[in-house]
Order: structure tokens, then sequence, then C-alpha cells
């Protein structure tokens, strides 16, 4: 399913489609429409976080400072392997072989990236082939290692690339090869030296690059949150939309740079935030000494402003919302943030107006991909489009489902209708609450009719 082109100026800049193959229960290939507002559902284990996982992968590698020896660090903040294997989808054969990797993505009205990935016993990943295009230049290409010189030079001529060869034949490098730049491949020009020395330059492609801002700048709040911890280190947030590791950990830093006067409206968006869901009037940061921190609320609604308490005095839900909160304020226009359910500890009303909230970012052009289990989350969102708040065709549901017997994942997606209709659904949340509320019916009425007899 796809925006309809008349309207794709609604969805603007940012990450618009994932496509993922051979990578856990999404063994064949799973593409995936993302717009301002996406929702994915589905029973555990369906293959909700399997979709995410592969940029969770590219981020860490990113942000580290460790050479991997392959092209993704497996353990990190986001996500933890110790092998490959643990990932790649089996492909059912009796030696127990596994498929290949392959990710697709497309981004920023119009380009695309893709990646293969290829393992042997023993060997890890290695980066097979990779393409991408643009739409706009009507330009496209794909590489691998058995990429000659030959093939290469019209190629990068045909992406507009002469001022490069012109500087690359004034230094020297005659030769031009492919070779693995962590996840991706990037195209090396060298000069024959003598034996032992190696000269040359590498020239990455732009899709590549323009990808990984991208995944640099993605914002994960993850399902486990909500620490308790009374004091907080503080954290440099000046650089805009890069935050390394843990979100949460910045958060009341974050918190307590929207103090200053020129970020009060992003202040103000957190106590409205609050005061909707009914979980405090105000909040406050304290700086505690030149290092640490603590974020403080109300004791009661309507305490003095020197009657407050820290937020690990309070209960799960404020400490657990708090980091979801302060994402949707802290994100700008093209950037993605991966909520896993964002309703946890929360009271059904205020799950269902959550729902307001992630509309509001996703209007301000946000790209929210949201985990959730809650049919009242998603009824709340379902209500914002049948009230005007949000266009539809900025909201996708994928829903996901996991065959008992081969272990695969298909995914069934859907686009809310004007009136915030999702019309024929492989499972809809409703029908197990109807099917509660029937079961408890019936079980009220034998108690009561056996207890006459």
């Amino acid at each position: 399913m796809a925006i309809h082109p008349s309207n794709a100026h609604l969805l603007g800049p940012g990450i618009t489609r994932i496509a993922v193959t051979g990578f856990k229960s999404l063994a064949t290939k799973t593409d995936v429409e993302i717009r301002p507002l996406t929702v994915l559902a589905g029973a555990n284990s369906s293959g909700k976080s399997s979709l995410m996982q592969p940029l969770l992968l590219m981020k860490q590698t990113l942000e580290s400072n460790f050479n991997a020896a392959g092209p993704f660090l497996l353990s990190g903040p986001y996500v933890e392997y110790s092998k490959t294997r643990q990932f790649l989808s089996h492909t059912g054969k009796p030696d127990g072989s596994q498929q290949p990797l392959t990710l697709e993505f497309g981004f920023n009205e119009g380009l695309t990236a893709g990646m293969v990935y290829s393992g042997g016993p023993g060997t890890g990943l290695r980066v097979v082939e990779s393409w991408g295009s643009n739409t706009v230049k009507n330009s496209k290409w794909k590489i691998s290692k058995n990429s000659t010189p030959e093939e290469l030079k019209p190629m990068l001529l045909q992406l507009g690339s002469i001022p490069l060869f012109l500087l690359m034949d004034q230094a020297g490098f005659t030769r031009a090869s492919v070779q693995d730049s962590g996840f991706y491949q990037s195209i090396v020009f060298s000069a024959p030296e003598p034996p032992g020395r190696i000269r040359g330059e590498s020239y990455f492609m732009q899709e590549n690059l323009e990808l990984n801002s991208l995944i640099r700048t993605l914002i994960y709040v993850p399902g486990v949150r909500g620490g308790q911890g009374r004091k907080k280190l503080l954290a440099d947030v000046t650089e805009h939309g890069f935050f390394a590791g843990s979100f949460e950990e910045y958060v009341p830093s974050l918190i307590f740079s929207w103090v200053l006067p020129s970020n009060h409206p992003k202040i103000h968006a957190l106590v409205d935030a609050l005061r909707m869901l009914d979980l405090a009037s105000g909040i406050s940061p304290l700086m505690l000494n030149e290092s640490e921190l603590e974020v403080r609320i109300p004791r009661t609604r309507d305490s003095a402003d020197d009657d407050f308490v820290n937020i690990a005095d309070v209960g799960l839900a404020i400490p657990t919302i708090l980091p979801v909160l302060v994402a949707l304020i802290q994100a700008a226009p093209g950037q993605l943030v991966f909520i896993e359910q964002p309703e946890l500890h929360l009271h059904p009303r205020a799950q269902l107006k959550l729902a307001q909230l992630l509309a509001e970012a996703a209007n301000r052009g946000v790209r929210l991909v949201i985990e959730t289990h809650s049919s009242l989350l998603l009824r709340g969102i379902l209500t914002e489009i049948g009230k005007d708040k949000i266009s539809n065709e900025k909201v996708i549901l994928h829903w996901f489902e996991r065959d008992k017997e081969t272990g695969v994942s298909t995914v069934h997606s859907k686009e809310p209708d004007p009136a915030g209709r999702v019309g024929d659904w492989p499972e809809d949340f409703g029908d197990v609450e109807l099917g509660s509320d029937n079961d408890y019916l019936n079980a009220a009425e034998g108690k009561l009719f056996a207890a006459k007899k």
C-alpha cells in the first residue's frame, strides 16, 4: 500500500519504507510503509520487533568507536547477540543453513538504499551486494565485490561523478574496487605502490550517507524503562537530534534544558501532556551538584511550589511515560522515533488520551513507529482521525501474524479511511474484549442461575 502521489507532501522527509528479508521470523520479504504515525500490532512473538531490530543494529554500530569484526556490532545498548545465527532466518534445509539477510530502505522523497549480507560456518556476516537509487535524478547503482573497474567507471559517470574522476586521475589513483565499509560497501580508488604500502581514497555512495544520518538520529524508547533511580547524571544534549545509548538517560537533562527561556514552549508542552494524562500538574528538574540532577513533580495536584517530590516516589506511571513524552516533544520533523508499548502502566483513560499526543507529534512531521498491545490506544488513534485531528493518510496500521507450523511472519497493512474505520482486519483487538465480556456475562449468569436452584 502506498500513499497517493498527489498527497506525498503530507509525509515529508525521513524513512518512508523498511523492507526486511531473512531476519528471524521475517524469512520472506516484509515490506512495510512508514508514515508519520505507524502502528505495529499483533500477538506476542509475531515479528513486530524484528522489523526494527536491523535499524537498531545499525544505530549501535554507527555509535560505537569499536571496530566490529563483521558488518554490525552485535552486542550493544539496543540489541544483544553473540552470533549472527541467532537472528538469521533458517532455510529449513537439513544442513541447518541460513538464508541471506536483505535490507532495503526508502527515504527522503525518492531515495532508496539496499544491502545483502551472507555468512558461512564460523565466518559471520559479510556484505555481498549493495544498491541505491534516486528517482529525482533518475539514477540507480549496484555494486559488489565482483564489480570490475570497467563496470564502476561508467556507473559513477552516470551518477554525475565526473569531477571525482578528474581528481582521482590527477592523484594517480588509477584502480577502482569495492570494499566493505561497516554495513555498507564503498568504492576505493588506489594507486600502484611498492609492496606493503597502500595509498587510496574511499568514495561513499550518497544514498548510504543520507541513510546513515537518519539512522543515527533515530530515537529508541524501549518497552523496559522507568527505572526508579532518584538521581541522574547530567548529560550533554547540545548535539541536536543525536542521542547515543539509552534515551532515558538524557530525559532529565533535556527537561533541565527546557527550563531555559529559549526552550519554554517544550517545558509547557510537557506540563500540558502530564495534565492531559492526569498524571501531574507540573514538573521541575533540580541540579543536585555539578554532575547530577533529579526530576520532581508536585506531591498533589494542588501542591505549592515548594511541595515537590522525586518522581521515584510516585509509582511507575510517570517514570515510564516520561521518556515517551520527552521523545515526542524533542523529535524534529523527519526524525524517526520507535516506541515500544507507550501505554505501559497508564490508566485506560490515559491510554486513550495518549493518542492525541501521538497525533500532535505526527502532525509536526515526526515519524513515529509505535509497537502496541493496547486496543484503547488504537481506538484513540482512529478517533483522532474521525475528529479530523490527523489525516488518515498520515496513519498506517501493520498487523503481524506468525504461522504456527513454519514460524514465518506475514504482515497485513491497512490505511484507515477518513472516518477512522479500518474495515476487514485479521484479528481485531475489539474481538478479544468482546469475547472477554461475553465470557464474564456467561460465567456470572451461570453462577446466579445455579444459586437460585
